[in-house]
């Protein structure tokens, strides 16, 4: 088990800044010394959405530059893409490319993912997701960097390397995998089966500026100054949490991949090069913890008496909802309705899958946790 971890301080997305901090960043681990001339690298960057890079809730274009830059510079032929929260199609991604900054890689001889086909994955070693479908341009690829954003997220806690490749699954699937692994443990266990399947062979987190509050896309930016590099995308997110005051047992992801071995449980197991400490936000905002680690359950009975005491909900600022239905498009159980320009949820369809506190464009749906959870359970 790879166990290195290297931080880099970066105070803003000054270009050379950025380059500069991300050389420092991956020297310690080797660096791109593993790169060569003629090598098909596909960056899988975080773009989550339209939405504008100043929110945080992205992979700053800047730091996907001056990746493409070193890449290039190596004799590389790098494609940078993702499959966000929408249609796997040339319009959307077109539109996504635009509003995060992106295309501003192509000043680099980069190019954006024009590829729009998929690939059938049967991966009968996985503990959650044996058979699924994976983006092509990934497939493609003589390896893959796993370029992710930090931030909070409601449903996993903490969102870093290991989830930023469920943007592997193309498009709308990704509302079906919501449906169908309908446990945390489930859920997270698919996710670090897409990690293992795609194998990336580096990974790095923008961590200049993160999100905390209502992530991943409806919270606050706060400056971290970081930039993160490891060969283990699990080492990279258990390092990352601890930025945010977060344990392997707070992030299913790094729950679940510690008891496959793949992570050692605590920070002070690995090996990290940088001052990590010093980086530690005392007070970062987390989303609610999640109490219960279910959203559907096969005992009825048991799921509807912890479902009303313990678990979260996703809940709807009403008087600032626009209407607008991107939750309504998202919602795997069909539990969401919009009436009057207001978006309304159907607590007996939720499934607690947090895709609309996750998708709303305007951050006006948040995690809602119970009092009853809240004082049995204070964090």
């Amino acid at each position: 088990m790879n166990c290195d971890v290297s931080i880099a301080r970066c105070e803003s997305y000054d270009p050379q800044l950025v380059k500069e901090a991300l050389l420092a960043a991956l020297a310690p681990i080797g660096g791109l010394d593993w790169v060569t001339p003629g090598m098909k690298i596909a960056v899988k960057v975080s773009m989550m959405t339209l939405i504008k890079p100043e929110k945080a809730a992205t992979v700053h274009p800047q730091v996907a530059t001056a990746l493409c830059e070193l890449l290039i510079e190596r004799g590389a032929s790098v494609v940078v893409g993702d499959s966000p929260g929408g249609p796997f199609s040339a319009t959307y991604l077109s539109a996504v490319y635009a509003s995060t900054g992106m295309r501003q890689v192509l000043e680099t001889g980069a190019t954006l993912n024009d590829d729009f086909s998929i690939v059938d994955v049967s991966y009968p070693e996985a503990v959650s997701a044996k058979e699924f479908q994976i983006t092509n341009y990934l497939v493609a690829a003589d390896a893959i960097i796993d370029l992710s954003k930090m931030k909070t997220h409601g449903l996993m806690a903490y969102t870093g390397a290991c989830k930023n490749l469920f943007g592997a699954v193309p498009g709308l699937r990704k509302s079906e995998y919501h449906y169908r692994y309908n446990t945390h443990e489930a859920f997270a266990n698919m996710l670090v089966d897409l990690c293992e399947w795609c194998k990336p062979r580096l990974s790095i987190a923008d961590a200049i500026m993160t999100m905390e509050g209502n992530g991943p896309s409806g919270g606050t930016p706060r400056f971290m100054g970081a930039i993160l590099a490891s060969f283990n995308p699990h080492a990279l997110d258990l390092a990352g949490a601890h930025l945010m005051n977060l344990t392997a047992d707070d992030v299913p992801t790094l729950s679940a991949a510690f008891k496959r071995g793949l992570v050692p449980r605590n920070v002070s197991e690995l090996t990290v090069f940088g001052d990590l400490e010093s980086f530690v936000i005392s007070d970062f905002q987390l989303t609610p913890k999640q109490d219960v680690q279910l959203w559907g359950s096969k005992n009825e009975m048991v799921a509807k008496i912890l479902s009303g005491m313990f678990a979260s909900n996703p809940q709807i600022d009403r008087d600032r909802c626009v209407g607008c239905g991107e939750c309504q498009r998202v919602c795997p159980a069909s539990a969401i309705t919009i009436t009057n320009r207001r978006a309304s949820i159907d607590k007996k369809k939720c499934i607690r899958c947090f895709c609309c506190q996750e998708f709303c464009p305007h951050g006006i749906v948040t995690v809602r946790r119970p009092l009853v959870a809240r004082v049995l359970n204070r964090k």
